[in-house]
């Protein structure tokens, strides 16, 4: 399962969204140490402007199955999730991407 999704943050959180990027990056230790429990080999934040509103946008590779980061008893994850529920606009659809082609390197 590979996904890319975009979800707008709150206009008024923009600050705070750039924060929780940066404490998710001075403890990538933890982090990585979830993404088995979610069944998941790579995970991936990208940002990008869109109509002068930030979005933050989640690449994932893994398996179907994993858990569910909000039910996670990390403390990495519960502050993960609740600089989510602080930055992200829930009221605006997220951007979800269709995965056109696949390519790998061969050994």
């Amino acid at each position: 399962m590979i996904e890319l999704e975009g979800f707008a943050v709150n206009t008024d959180k923009q600050k705070r969204a750039r924060e929780w990027m940066e404490f998710l990056r001075d403890n990538q230790s933890a982090v990585d140490a979830t993404l088995a429990g979610e069944h998941l080999r790579v995970e991936q934040i990208f940002s990008v402007e869109l109509a002068g509103r930030l979005y933050l946008c989640w690449y994932t590779d893994g398996e179907d199955g994993g858990a569910d980061v909000t039910a996670s008893a990390a403390s990495v994850d519960r502050v993960h999730v609740a600089f989510w529920r602080e930055c992200i606009d829930e009221s605006v659809p997220c951007i979800k991407f269709a995965l056109g082609n696949l390519f790998r390197a061969q050994p």
